[in-house]
């Protein structure tokens, strides 16, 4: 699966270079992925369908990141809450996501109960911002109402979930434990994208 070798994709500084080596290499993972994770999204009540990012809008810069999304529209994501697998050059992210595109995204957030966003396991973190890497911080009460009092601004975002560092036990396992990891991520996520996806 996933693995040290994906990173060097990153390594290509041109963007025909990077498009060619997401798609070859990083793309039918994503795809592997999709096609594991098809049990744990049956468990909600609505189809979700998978969105490999394609990059098309990029002319002259090669993407610093790559994802698969998750949402309940065939059409697309972004306007809805989703969940996002994906690598950047250092770490390798799964995020449930309410971008700042969303809509009723207040009222979306608003409904979550607290407690309920923070019983989720060790190791989870919360972050504003999807284009930043480094966004997410240890999830805990007062970083999650920090990440609360943001979202009357209008460019703000809502993630939850989890990073893995390049080089970190994610990618040392086999293939199997890796694939656990993933869905025991997804499934922790569940009940608040159940819970966002009803509204």
């Amino acid at each position: 699966m996933y693995g040290e070798q994906d990173f060097h994709v990153w390594d290509d500084t041109t963007l025909p270079g990077r498009l060619g080596k997401i798609k070859a290499q990083i793309d039918p993972k994503f795809q592997a992925t999709v096609t594991d994770l098809k049990p744990v999204f049956a468990k909600l009540a609505v189809p979700i369908y998978d969105h490999i990012s394609q990059h098309r809008r990029r002319s002259k810069n090669p993407p610093p990141d790559t994802w698969v999304a998750f949402s309940t529209s065939k059409r697309g994501y972004k306007m809805l809450p989703h969940i996002e697998i994906g690598f950047w050059d250092d770490r390798f992210f799964i995020w449930l996501a309410v971008l700042q595109e969303a809509k009723n995204r207040q009222a979306l957030l608003s409904s979550l109960p607290e407690d309920t966003v923070l019983q989720l396991p060790a190791g989870f973190e919360c972050g504003g911002d999807h284009t930043d890497k480094n966004c997410g911080q240890p999830l805990t009460r007062a970083t999650y109402q920090e990440l609360m009092r943001q979202q009357p601004q209008r460019h703000a975002e809502w993630q939850v979930g989890r990073n893995f560092l390049r080089g970190s036990d994610f990618f040392m396992g086999t293939p199997a434990q890796q694939v656990q990891v993933i869905r025991e991520t997804v499934t922790a996520l569940l009940p608040l994208y159940d819970q966002l996806i009803r509204i």
